[in-house]
């Protein structure tokens, strides 16, 4: 595959961030393929923890203005829907049956695009850090982090104490694309990137919530690690006593 990518940065409605990156892929092996563009609106926001409601309206608003800029796919950023919790029995929801991710699933419908939110899932008695994609057609997949973060438990963020693990990256197709997935302190996991790679994606999406990114020679590394281009986001404003950056 070959890829190009130009983006700009747009504010839109303060505290939030859309960046709108332009995605052109052609198959190397056919000179008579035309690229295909596709626009991705890599969206940011500040989602207050545990205001669902409040949440699935910001995202509503922002994937609307995000698909009127021309955007195809539209990707938020991880634990978008209820941030990090202690109250998981209250807050995290089935996928794809759940309340939150059917509403996600009649907008992508209405707005005839494809979009990815980060939730709290559960499983029967199971809990998952998830990111969910959907589309006009329904789901189309769920990512369960695998490389849990084992911190202090400040802002609730001690992940192991909570949640389940995933199986790790694998193939999965969105819009005619192959693609992958991992989230946050996956990352940081050199199996992560190593399996990521195997699946060879055409594109990678990777979604975060921290108060600051690695630089940029760190997050560099892992498009490079797997050949391809990585869609990243993550968080702006305050996330319980975490004031974070965005990036």
């Amino acid at each position: 595959m070959r890829y190009q990518c130009r983006a700009n940065l747009k504010k839109a409605s303060w505290p939030a961030f859309i960046l709108c990156a332009t995605f052109a892929s052609a198959e190397e092996a056919s000179n008579d393929t035309k690229p295909r563009t596709i626009q991705v609106a890599l969206v940011q926001f500040d989602s207050v923890p545990e205001k669902v409601q409040r949440n699935l309206d910001a995202m509503h608003r922002l994937a609307r203005s995000a698909v009127k800029q021309g955007a195809r796919w539209v990707m938020f950023h991880e634990g978008c829907l209820t941030d990090y919790t202690a109250r998981l029995n209250e807050f995290s929801e089935p996928v794809p049956d759940g309340p939150s991710c059917r509403k996600m699933i009649r907008l992508a419908e209405e707005l005839d695009c494809f979009i990815s939110v980060g939730m709290s899932e559960h499983e029967g008695v199971k809990v998952y850090i998830t990111q969910v994609f959907v589309g006009p057609k329904g789901l189309v997949y769920k990512y369960r982090k695998s490389w849990l973060w084992h911190g202090n438990d400040e802002g609730y963020r001690n992940e192991w104490a909570r949640y389940d693990t995933g199986t790790g990256p694998e193939r999965f197709h969105i819009d005619g694309i192959a693609a992958t997935c991992f989230i946050c302190a996956d990352g940081d996991a050199p199996r992560c990137i190593e399996r990521a790679g195997l699946v060879r994606p055409q594109v990678v999406f990777y979604p975060n919530n921290r108060s600051k990114l690695p630089d940029s020679p760190v997050l560099g590394a892992y498009p490079k690690a797997i050949g391809a281009p990585m869609l990243v986001t993550t968080r702006v404003g305050k996330s319980w006593s975490f004031e974070c950056e965005g990036g």
